[in-house]
């Protein structure tokens, strides 16, 4: 980025020769706003700790608004550096646009140890994720939503099985799109996680609209018609996003969404027929971390 900043103060005339000759489509930036929700899926997330955070109720709101706004801040600024120093053409070919940028700023070479720190980066970001997913399909497990197995932790206090199910998951979709180039591969599967989580933040703004229309919403002052406009705001966000995933992207979301429906009725009719405990919830036998 700092780079990026450095070529565009002492070459202003560079970024106006690469300024798109005409204005985006709509379906066009529909389309872009799904990649760049998948870039900020999981700010959810910071609720998992929640049991071991000092003033939660205080503490995860403030977290999460706080690290959402400067990872934004951070991509968009890092994201309009590319489009503004690298002509069109080559840009919509490109596969690594920041190796490229490297490549015209610094020489053939420094692309790639770019290359190479994004890697360094992605898996630092797939070790955090296949932690979380371990930890979602744990707790799942716990509350009966899922077997009990997958609950299961090991010597460790790791849910082993639980990694290796999303693990072979994920593997599963990748090697289903073997035959698309690794950017397309990429986009396909971030385009259908984006389109499966969805259903999960539009169903939380529509339930913050309602609590507001039903003046359960107890929030003091102006703060009721914030949370009312922010709410409205990613209702239509999403209904947007959904439009621009595509007819392909959504079907898969939908599947998935649907291989897990018998599963689900599973369990509640397990329950249903006595295999439950005190508290309604299904027993699990789960080790406890210490």
């Amino acid at each position: 980025m700092l780079l990026g900043l450095r070529e565009l103060v002492l070459h202003p005339a560079a970024y106006v020769a690469h300024v798109p000759p005409n204005p985006a489509a709509v379906s066009e930036v529909l389309r872009a706003s799904t990649i760049a929700l998948f870039a900020m899926l999981g700010i959810e997330c910071a609720m998992i700790p929640a049991d071991r955070v000092r003033d939660p109720a205080r503490t995860i709101p403030r977290a999460t608004l706080t690290g959402t706004l400067l990872v934004a801040l951070i991509y968009i600024c890092i994201s309009v550096i590319p489009m503004l120093l690298i002509p069109q053409p080559e840009l919509v070919a490109s596969n690594a646009p920041f190796a490229d940028l490297f490549s015209r700023l610094l020489g053939s070479g420094s692309g790639r140890w770019v290359a190479a720190f994004v890697i360094i980066s992605g898996l630092g970001a797939l070790n955090g994720w296949t932690l979380i997913l371990g930890q979602l399909t744990q707790t799942l497990a716990k509350h009966g939503s899922f077997p009990a197995a997958l609950g299961k932790v090991n010597t460790h206090a790791a849910p082993a099985r639980a990694f290796v199910l999303t693990g072979a998951a994920a593997s599963l979709m990748l090697l289903m799109n073997y035959n698309q180039s690794m950017a397309g591969t990429f986009t396909f599967l971030s385009v259908v996680v984006t389109a499966a989580n969805l259903p999960l933040y539009i169903a939380c703004s529509l339930a913050v609209l309602v609590l507001w229309r039903r003046g359960e919403l107890v929030l003091p002052g102006s703060r009721a018609w914030t949370w009312f406009a922010a709410a409205l705001l990613a209702t239509g966000y999403c209904i947007g996003v959904f439009i621009g995933v595509g007819t392909k992207s959504l079907l898969w979301a939908i599947a998935l969404g649907a291989a897990g429906v018998p599963v689900h009725l599973w369990y509640r009719r397990r329950r249903a027929n006595g295999s439950s405990d005190s508290t309604g919830r299904y027993s699990v036998a789960i080790r406890e971390e210490p």
